[in-house]
């Protein structure tokens, strides 16, 4: 989903609407359709959250619902996982987590924290019920940090200041996204997140806060380099940052508010918005910070036209009503008619009763039904100049009572004039301002007049569709985040915050983008520069005597990474791995084949390795059908992915979990070699991950992550089928040279 909306301008001097109806001032420039997840307390609003997002789970993380040290770390293990973060009390396990735990027929359960949070007494009501469990726990929140990252892996980790929750929230939906682990750490590197980098060497480090809280000479002394610094002047901005940081791996249109000020109802939140690959925004308790409004307001793809009040002078409009209306004598449908006005008559409108309008036409007056009148009214759209703002005043003289003060630089809409004086309406306040500090567009006629003149009916907040939008979710009750607040993202209610009352970028009603049809005899340019035609095709057998028996007698797994409705990593151009994986994963089978080797794939097509789609699931009944067949290899194709968009090349992991870790990172080396001097990719090295498909199987295993999706070249390349054909050639070489140069 994209964050940079284009924009196409509405009417900017003319505005139709309903005289018959209320006057409703648009309160906000925001405008969302809403839904709120909460529960009488912290622990039923986790519940709320998992309800929305899970039918069954095999596996919930269980956390103490009021310390927060151990489980804002939890989101890429639960993620991983696929499985809700549940909250408890620490003595007890809560009836109503049993009871919901039961409904999802969970068979697992993560205890998070140590016994000082989560007491034994825990274990022993969950030893009753028969489900299984384990905990993960350290010394304290930094090593359960630890501990938790030892379970995730990879080269990539995310470091965020423990001693308290904000900047480790803020994180977390995109950790859980992208399967990175949150380390906690403090202004001083504790001693065992120093021992985790020293032993795992990170290549790409995100810290999520300011110099403040995660300095950068603490680093570097521990050898350190940061790659990306994501940190505001407050936890809001520092949660802005990543949620632009992260648009390149949102794929929901939905949006999640949790409360900034306090942690039960994110953490919980937290593995729903991995889930569904959403961002999650912090918010104050009573209204919307800036930095998120402004989120929020760049989300948005639609909204209503602003409506605004008109006098009782110089009404206009125009007939509607299909082959003309009856002009009667009385407003009413028992009057008698004295004629009938043509459709697409102009009006002028002397009064209005109920719902009828009196006019003159022909030299009779009489009264038409509004439900077939449009009624025009002229404005202007105006900014405010005035440097310390402008007074909005209730009547149009220098004395008049003050209503309240509009910011400088805000727009607003001139209903009226009176000498120096113009009309507005702001924060659902109708008032005058001295038009000296009011700049004004020009006024000469535009194509936008037109479109006023046309007569298009005014289309209020209820009456459009919102759904472009996406809707916004409020995790937790009134208590932690006041329906004020979410009134303000419906539209309903103004922010107290002027920089969020500024002017923002029309937007349109309906969502109509427009077709751009290519030129004529003009081919447009492959993405990244790519020229698919200088990709040359590899004879994968070249120099490989009798190679119709060079792999005889060996069974090779090839596992095409994700399937189904597990697209996978998304390319910048929105292109899906789990379509590249399948692709290169059956080219290889048929060159393997052609080699003399059996060959067993998870999967041949686009689904699910596993019966019941769930990403643990998935990956489990890939390591099941290793274990069934016991081949001799287990190769899993993969595409990767960084945030560093200029990023290039192949890598690829064993896990030191696998009994045969030495053999696994012997086969790593070959065939990296092999991919990097076969295709002229970059070698991103050999590096060691505790993936589950590596982890739990017993032979020889590697992931390989061809190339990046990310960068615009590598993901064109993907697309070409000359390439991955290579991709494939190239594995099989570096098998072949694994076996050839086999330790006798």
């Amino acid at each position: 989903m994209d964050f940079l909306k284009k924009y196409i301008l509405m009417l900017a001097a003319f505005l139709v609407f309903q005289l018959s109806l209320p006057f409703i001032a648009q309160a906000s420039p925001l405008v969302y359709e809403t839904e709120r997840l909460a529960g009488q307390d912290r622990i039923e609003t986790a519940l709320r959250i998992a309800q929305k997002g899970w039918s069954t789970a095999e596996t919930v993380m269980l956390c103490e619902y009021a310390d927060y040290a151990d489980s804002i770390a939890a989101s890429p293990f639960a993620a991983l996982l696929d499985a809700p973060i549940l909250l408890t009390e620490g003595k007890t396990l809560d009836p109503r987590v049993a009871e919901e735990m039961k409904r999802l027929n969970v068979k697992n359960v993560v205890l998070l924290g140590g016994t000082g949070c989560l007491q034994p007494s825990i274990e022993e009501d969950l030893n009753a019920q028969s489900w299984r469990w384990e905990r993960i726990g350290g010394a304290d929140r930094y090593e359960t940090s630890v501990l938790l990252a030892k379970k995730i892996g990879g080269d990539a980790i995310i470091l965020a200041n423990g001693d308290d929750f904000p900047d480790a929230l803020s994180a977390a939906s995109f950790a859980g996204i992208r399967r990175i682990p949150i380390i906690l750490t403090s202004k001083v590197m504790p001693p065992s997140v120093a021992e985790y980098c020293r032993d795992t060497q990170p290549q790409h480090i995100i810290v999520i806060g300011g110099e403040g809280v995660v300095p950068t000479e603490e680093l570097a002394s521990h050898q350190l380099t940061i790659e990306t610094r994501l940190g505001g002047r407050d936890r809001f901005e520092t949660n802005a940052k990543v949620v632009a940081h992260m648009s390149g791996v949102v794929e929901s249109n939905d949006l999640f508010i949790a409360s900034g000020m306090s942690f039960p109802d994110a953490v919980a939140g937290a593995s729903l918005t991995s889930k569904l690959k959403a961002p999650l925004l912090l918010t104050e308790k009573e209204d919307i910070p800036a930095e998120i409004y402004g989120i929020l307001r760049e989300h948005m793809k639609v909204e209503p036209p602003q409506v605004i009040p008109v006098t009782n002078e110089n009404k206009s409009g125009k007939i509607t009503a299909s082959g003309g209306l009856l002009l009667r004598d009385a407003a009413s449908r028992d009057g008698k008619a004295l004629l009938t006005v043509p459709e697409g008559t102009s009006i002028e409108i002397a009064a209005a009763q109920g719902e009828w309008y009196q006019t003159s036409y022909q030299g009779k007056t009489g009264w038409v039904s509004a439900s077939y009148v449009t009624i025009t009214y002229e404005y202007k759209q105006g900014r405010v100049t005035a440097a310390g703002g402008l007074n909005l005043r209730e009547t149009p003289e220098a004395n008049g009572k003050v209503l309240l003060m509009i910011p400088a630089g805000a727009a607003i809409t001139v209903t009226d004039q009176r000498d120096s004086w113009y009309q507005t309406v702001y924060q659902e306040k109708t008032g005058w301002v001295h038009a000296d500090y009011v700049t004004l567009p020009p006024t000469a006629p535009s194509a936008d007049s037109a479109a006023a003149d046309s007569g298009q009916t005014v289309v209020f907040a209820s009456e459009i569709d919102l759904s472009p939008n996406g809707k916004v979710y409020f995790l937790g009750g009134s208590g932690v985040i006041e329906l004020t607040t979410q009134s303000i993202v419906e539209g309903k209610t103004a922010s107290k915050y002027a920089d969020n009352l500024k002017a923002f970028p029309p937007l349109p009603s309906v969502l109509a983008p427009p077709v751009v049809e290519p030129e004529p005899g003009v081919e447009n340019p492959a993405p990244g520069g790519y020229d698919p035609s200088q990709e040359i095709a590899l004879d994968p057998f070249q120099g490989i005597p009798d190679y119709a028996l060079a792999l005889a007698g060996k069974t090779i797994l090839v596992d095409p990474g994700h399937g189904g409705p597990d697209p996978g990593t998304i390319g910048v151009n929105h292109t899906y791995e789990k379509t590249n994986t399948l692709a290169i994963s059956l080219y290889l089978n048929e060159i393997l084949t052609q080699a003399g080797a059996t060959v067993i794939l998870t999967r041949d097509s686009d689904v699910s390795v596993a019966a019941e789609y769930s990403e643990s699931a998935d990956l489990r009944a890939r390591a099941d059908i290793a274990s069934q067949y016991q081949p001799d290899l287990f190769i899993s194709v993969h595409n990767d992915w960084n945030d560093n968009l200029s990023i290039q090349g192949t890598t690829v992991y064993y896990s030191l979990k696998n009994p045969q870790a030495a053999e696994s990172n012997r086969l790593a080396g070959m065939v990296l070699n092999s991919m990097t001097g076969e295709l002229k990719t970059t070698s991103k090295n050999v590096r060691t991950a505790n993936y589950y498909v590596l982890s739990y199987v017993d032979m020889p295993a590697i992931l390989i992550e061809a190339a990046y999706m990310s960068n615009a070249y590598e993901e064109a390349r993907l697309q070409n089928p000359v390439f991955r054909q290579n991709v494939a050639a190239a594995i099989f070489r570096g098998i072949y040279n694994y076996y050839a140069n086999s330790t006798p």
